[in-house]
């Protein structure tokens, strides 16, 4: 057997922050649907200078969420380092990604502000 072969990159099933997933970058845009990366206003705010200060035709948008934090569906980690996302993304500070939290899709859309219904007379 050939010895060049490589095996499979096995994702973490759990992953639990963007620290976590720097290794496997880009990720599959599959597996990203299922998470949600969440953020602090504080890195959510440095994220838009960024973008801010290198621009691009494709830029993230962070949702503000119910407790405060903001959040990114993972799948746009398909697209870095290189691809759409790559001019802000090489411009940020990967040691704080550590915090950056990764949970589940389903967790993220439970903590988006609903709106208020509109009561009728």
């Amino acid at each position: 057997m050939p010895e060049d072969i490589e095996e499979p990159v096995v994702l973490p099933e759990n992953p639990t922050t963007l620290a976590e997933l720097l290794p496997y970058l880009p990720i599959p845009t599959e597996y990203g649907k299922k998470y949600a990366m969440i953020m602090p206003p504080e890195l959510r705010d440095r994220l838009l200078e960024v973008q801010a200060e290198n621009p691009s035709r494709h830029v993230a948008n962070p949702i503000q969420l119910t407790d405060g934090t903001w959040m990114l569906c993972a799948d746009l980690l398909s697209e870095v380092p290189q691809g759409l996302y790559r001019t802000g993304f090489i411009h940020l500070d990967n040691s704080r990604f550590n915090e950056i939290t990764i949970i589940p899709w389903d967790d993220a859309l439970a903590l988006i502000p609903q709106p208020e219904e509109d009561i009728l007379p």
